[in-house]
């Protein structure tokens, strides 16, 4: 019977990273979306151009730069 260890080689090396930052990636697919959304139905009378600078500045924030 286990006792809940287990040998760390037998596991993929980077399996759990991969995991990580894909669903990292979806969540900042989504809170772009969000955004894009949000922008659109309380300021719609932005210009495309604007509405994208805004969408840059809001991804820098969640990129952390």
């Amino acid at each position: 019977m286990s006792d809940g260890n287990f040998n760390r080689a037998l596991l993929p090396k980077n399996e759990l990273s991969a995991g990580i930052r894909a669903g990292k990636a979806q969540m900042r697919a989504k809170a772009e979306q969000a955004f894009m959304e949000t922008i659109i139905h309380f300021l719609p009378n932005l210009s495309a151009e604007e509405r994208r600078e805004m969408k840059e500045e809001f991804m820098n924030h969640l990129r952390g730069k």
